[in-house]
């Protein structure tokens, strides 16, 4: 059931919603890995930076055909390795709220740790570290029909920060957009439906804001 345009127009407790975006600069590191089990090692050495990109820059790619993995170390296992079971294995891994970085990098090593042998890939996996910009956009919600607009039309990139850097990398424990929602107008139905989209199930930044939107409208129109 939708709120209404008279409660559109509320401004809840009266904080604006402050669209930031992120560019993310790309450092190449002298970590490589030739086997399963370099791998696993410097998964468990890289830091969180270098994770997160790995991870989650599919997302950020603008990809015009769906990528068979949803990050880069399941891609080199499938692809280099070539264990496509070990592969799938390591796509399915859960990047949904709660989790920070540093529960998905468990994730990782207990799924790869029972099979990181000897196995080469044809070619490295080269590890890429990357370091984000935060900029402040011009956008600002003072209200959910704001809020709604401004989702549609703010870059991606506005868009993945809020909804996936802050938290997995900054250990907010939850998306920008569910905090607001919630401790602003106390709608905790539409907070706890958007804190259920797993961002690492998505190929693009427009994907994800599709079904942030479809969320979005589902409750509040």
């Amino acid at each position: 059931m939708g709120l209404g345009a008279k409660a559109l127009d509320t401004r809840g407790r009266g904080a604006p919603f402050k669209f930031y975006t992120a560019y993310y600069i790309s450092l190449y590191s002298k970590m490589r890995a030739r086997t399963l089990r370099q791998l696993l090692q410097g998964i468990k050495d890289a830091d969180a930076n270098t994770l997160f990109h790995h991870l989650f820059h599919t997302i950020r790619s603008k990809h015009l055909i769906p990528p068979r993995y949803t990050n880069d170390f399941a891609h080199w296992v499938g692809e280099e390795v070539g264990d496509e079971e070990l592969a799938a294995a390591l796509s399915d891994i859960s990047g949904a709220e709660p989790a920070t970085i540093e529960d998905i990098r468990k994730e990782l090593v207990a799924v790869l740790e029972p099979h990181a042998d000897d196995r080469a890939g044809k070619s490295e996996f080269v590890f890429v570290a990357m370091e984000p910009v935060v900029v402040e956009t011009s956008y600002v919600a003072h209200t959910l029909a704001d809020f709604l607009d401004l989702v549609e039309v703010v870059p991606g990139e506005s868009i993945v920060y809020h909804f996936v850097t802050r938290r997995v990398l900054e250990g907010t424990g939850r998306n920008d957009f569910s905090t607001w929602l919630e401790k602003n107008f106390g709608l905790s139905e539409v907070a706890e439906a958007l804190s259920r989209i797993d961002p690492l199930m998505y190929n693009s930044e427009e994907s994800l804001r599709g079904d942030i939107l479809k969320t979005l409208k589902r409750y509040l129109l």
